[in-house]
């Protein structure tokens, strides 16, 4: 296991932790950690594994004394959880933020845009690939820069990137990487639901009050595909309502039919890797996870990521769907 690594406040390496228990977490949720070590730790160090995605700054201590003996935890950001805890604005007299280009000059410009310039470097991928280019992508207003910056990714068939290095977080966009037949089945642990019906028709309510309310509708098929033509109907339709207040016409049907899109996920799986299977998974990589008994195979797209030290013991859990 790699070593944990503690700065000062001013992020000057300091020590490598021992004895210490970690939890933490990055992805969809969280974005947080929280480490139990037996030594005082500066607000505002940082605790990281060298050339690795798992660090972050320290925010909290929490000092539990019991029978002269205390126990100190420490919580923090991770630095995802960073990016999260700053939001993208559109610019002056504009409705939206827009971006294109190679992905490192985007990447590094929305980095300086939320003032973070100072702990991130925006990076082509270290193992030599080209720099990927990012297509015109528009950002939902007012929306945090971690979640931005994977949608925006997402949208690219790209999945973002963070290593901490030499005093610094590098960050970067890559390709998604495609998990299926090429992992051993009894090497991955997983809970799976497969939904075969799910909802096929959302009502948008945007703009407007009672009667003059903007109204748009979408429909999805047996297979997934979303347009404004209705093939499933009674027994086999699911409507639900999508409420965006405000939202024009235009707007109120891009949301409508992403949120639709959404919605037609195969299912849920949570999946677990154990370490022998020696598959490190990042963030939007896809798996597949099929029992033989069954037959049920799921798709999902891996949307947190958590690790775990406890003794010396280092594990990693995913989830997905």
């Amino acid at each position: 296991m790699a070593e944990l690594i503690v700065t000062d406040a001013s992020h000057v390496d300091q020590a490598s932790l021992e004895g210490f228990t970690l939890d933490a977490a990055w992805g969809a949720d969280e974005n947080d950690f929280e480490l139990t070590v037996d030594r005082l730790i500066d607000a505002g160090s940082y605790v990281y594994f060298d050339g690795g995605e798992c660090g972050g700054v320290v925010d909290s201590l929490k000092d539990s004394l019991k029978d002269g003996r205390s126990t100190l935890t420490y919580g923090g950001r991770t630095w995802h959880g960073m990016l999260a805890n700053k939001i993208l604005e559109p610019d002056k007299g504009k409705d939206y933020l827009t971006v294109s280009g190679t992905a490192s000059t985007v990447i590094g410009s929305l980095i300086s845009r939320v003032g973070l310039d100072s702990v991130f470097d925006a990076v082509v991928p270290p193992d030599g690939s080209d720099d990927p280019t990012i297509k015109q992508y528009q950002f939902d207003r007012y929306t945090d820069c971690y979640t931005g910056l994977r949608k925006m990714c997402e949208a690219n068939g790209l999945k973002l990137r963070l290593a901490y290095a030499s005093g610094r977080v590098n960050i970067w966009a890559e390709p998604v990487a495609h998990y299926g037949d090429s992992i051993d089945s009894d090497l991955i642990d997983f809970d799976a639901t497969r939904t075969w019906r799910k909802p096929n028709h959302l009502i948008g309510l945007g703009k407007g009050d009672l009667a003059a309310r903007t109204v748009v509708h979408w429909y999805a098929d047996a297979k997934g595909n979303v347009s404004q033509s209705q093939s499933l109907k009674g027994v086999d339709e699911i409507t639900q309502v999508y409420d965006y207040s405000n939202a024009e016409t235009a707007e109120l049907n891009q949301k409508t039919r992403e949120k639709l899109q959404e919605l037609q996920s195969e299912g849920d799986v949570k999946v677990t890797v154990r370490d022998d299977a020696n598959v490190v998974f990042d963030v939007g990589d896809t798996v597949t996870a099929r029992d033989n008994l069954t037959g049920i195979t799921v798709n999902a797209s891996i949307t947190k990521k958590i690790v775990k030290v406890s003794g010396g013991v280092l594990s990693v859990d995913y989830e997905a769907d």
